[in-house]
């Protein structure tokens, strides 16, 4: 079922199945990319438990080997809804015995979507109702349209940050891993010039940038504004091979797992809740 939210500003559809954004316009112009089977065929992946993907699928925790597919199994679930107002809705999911198998936390998880003004906040929730600490990373991965019937491609955008700042970017390998770090030069340190060759090596995965980036061009005034104040990391991507008309921002609190190494998931950086705790983090999306 889809789902829409709305106010004076903006409409948003989002779907019971992995509570994925459907769209966001704005002034009946469409800006959130609307699924390609051809270069990627979502729109807004939601991402919990893992970032990204893991060395063979696998991860261990307490000695115990456990499989999970890329940015986790909450994209695949159907979540229940919850209309709040007419500018705001929650989705839940609860771990069952399903869940348990790949992750064995019990867990409940909400996505609450919410509109102010010009923007959309994205709120996610989780409740640790287990005994034990639960390890978990989340994040957005919403596609945005980059032509919005202007005849625009993507050399025709900027990624503008808040404030200029040393950024560092973390390597990937052709399995989607991290293999290292280095240092990324912005211009003005918080410029990003955006071209397809940018993304041969797979995704930019940013640390140490500011916490709000603007998608630009010169050549429109519609702009769109990525806030995420509790996030650590900024993925970048789209398949440049495939000559999409679209560009993905992600915010995320963690990375995805090391290249070559099955990973211990207490020992990955990961977000750590204890029982009977709550987890809440807020990003946004502005459109002008």
């Amino acid at each position: 079922m889809i789902w829409n939210i709305k106010n004076n500003n903006l409409s948003v559809d989002i779907s019971n199945l992995g509570a994925e954004m459907q769209s966001i316009k704005k002034d009946n112009v469409e800006y959130l990319w609307q699924g390609d089977k051809k270069s990627w065929k979502n729109k807004a992946t939601n991402i919990f438990p893992i970032i990204g993907k893991l060395q063979n699928g696998k991860y261990f925790y307490k000695d115990k080997e456990y499989e999970l597919g890329s940015h986790g199994l909450a994209r695949y679930m159907e979540f229940e809804a919850n209309k709040l107002a007419e500018n705001k809705i929650s989705f839940k999911i609860i771990s069952n015995s399903d869940t348990l198998k790949s992750y064995p936390f019990k867990f409940e998880y909400y996505i609450i979507y919410e509109l102010i003004e010009n923007s959309l906040n994205i709120t996610s929730k989780v409740i640790n109702i287990d005994d034990k600490t639960m390890y978990f990373a989340l994040g957005g991965h919403p596609g945005f349209c980059l032509s919005r019937g202007e005849e625009l491609t993507i050399e025709d955008y900027y990624l503008e940050f808040d404030f200029s700042s040393k950024v560092d970017n973390y390597l990937i390998s052709n399995k989607g891993l991290v293999t290292g770090k280095e240092e990324y030069s912005l211009e003005e340190d918080k410029i990003l010039r955006l071209k397809a060759s940018i993304f041969d090596n797979d995704a930019l995965i940013f640390n140490g940038m500011a916490k709000g980036v603007k998608l630009k061009s010169d050549k429109t005034k519609r702009e769109v504004y990525i806030k995420y104040p509790n996030m650590e990391y900024l993925g970048i991507w789209q398949t440049p091979e495939l000559s999409p008309d679209f560009l993905c921002i992600e915010p995320w609190t963690s990375l995805p797992a090391r290249d070559g190494i099955i990973e211990d998931i207490e020992k990955q950086g990961l977000v750590s809740l204890e029982p009977s705790r709550e987890y809440i983090n807020t990003w946004s999306i502005s459109i002008k």
